[in-house]
């Protein structure tokens, strides 16, 4: 006899199913994301044959990564092991992947702060740097297009505050601005980086490791104002979990960390927190006109939440 919790993720499942088969009859882009992938280890691999087993049911056209794609130094000796020969059937499928670095992408000398793994092209950084934008999915109108995609090297952006890095963050803030002044162009804009920019996680007791990194509230103080009204959703990795929190001055920001690690310290019972679980995962999305249709997929296939966020709610 199923559990009544089993029972429940069988109802939530099939009923995600049925929504996403309707949403299907109009024009729509699917893709898949991840975050915290590049351990090579047993997780990241049952999360990516759960992927493999998704993805031959409802194909994507990409999936996103939101950062530290490479643990635990971004070196390139494991890009293979870490990366490639994990996604390697994915891969073959035909289904293309868009890196955003992570602070764990930096680090080792080989890595060239990044630029090895930029300058890969399995890891899909379009322009081969490491800051890009990409347009997918049909024209809505004969000036409009469905989507539009902006991938930030939040790393970099956070070093430039806190180094007092004035010219390179007045280039990167310049640029972003630039593609930020096309909003309107797209029905959904959104942006994907490593760094959240709205995390919610439970304070360490005196003396102990915090659990969960918690927002930067730096990168927010420079980014916010410049996506307030021009992005619809935020995507984020850097803690090891799921989190989708509740509109931020209008836009929807999801966490997915825990497509590799976990770290125990997400809080679900936050009043800007609508779902929040410690567990291993992917999202899928479906895009529509009006919709971005979502659910978080754990490494046995299973459903853990879904939602759906209307155009301009």
């Amino acid at each position: 006899m199923l559990s009544r919790r089993e029972l429940a993720q069988l109802l939530l499942w099939g009923s995600v199913e049925t929504t996403l088969s309707r949403a299907e009859s109009s024009p729509v882009l699917r893709f898949g994301i991840i975050g915290d992938s590049g351990t090579g280890e047993g997780p990241q691999k049952r999360v990516a044959a759960a992927m493999e087993r998704f993805q031959a049911r409802h194909p994507w056209e990409f999936v996103l990564m939101l950062g530290d794609n490479i643990y635990a130094e971004g070196d390139p000796k494991d890009f293979d092991p870490k990366f490639k020969n994990v996604y390697r059937n994915l891969m073959a499928d035909g289904v293309r992947f868009h890196a955003a670095l992570g602070n764990h992408d930096r680090i080792h000398p080989a890595s060239r702060r990044g630029m090895a793994q930029v300058e890969d092209e399995a890891f899909g950084y379009v322009g081969k740097v490491d800051e890009y934008v990409f347009e997918a999915g049909p024209k809505v109108t004969a000036d409009r297009r469905l989507a539009r995609f902006i991938c930030l090297n939040s790393d970099a952006w956070v070093e430039a505050i806190q180094k007092d890095r004035e010219p390179e963050l007045r280039f990167r803030l310049r640029r972003l601005r630039g593609w930020l002044a096309y909003s309107d162009r797209y029905c959904w804009n959104i942006l994907y980086a490593h760094h959240p920019l709205y995390s919610y996680t439970k304070k360490p007791f005196w003396g102990l490791i915090s659990r969960g990194h918690g927002p930067s509230l730096e990168l927010r103080a420079v980014l916010e104002p410049e996506l307030v009204g021009r992005a619809d959703v935020c995507l984020a990795g850097h803690e090891h979990f799921y989190q989708k929190i509740r509109p931020q001055k209008g836009i929807h920001y999801i966490i997915s960390g825990g497509a590799g690690k976990l770290r125990k310290g997400a809080l679900s019972d936050h009043p800007e927190v609508e779902f929040a679980a410690v567990e291993h995962h992917f999202l899928d999305v479906v895009l529509s006109e009006n919709s971005f249709r979502y659910q978080a997929v754990n490494g046995e296939g299973r459903a853990i939440h879904s939602g759906v966020i209307a155009k301009g709610s």
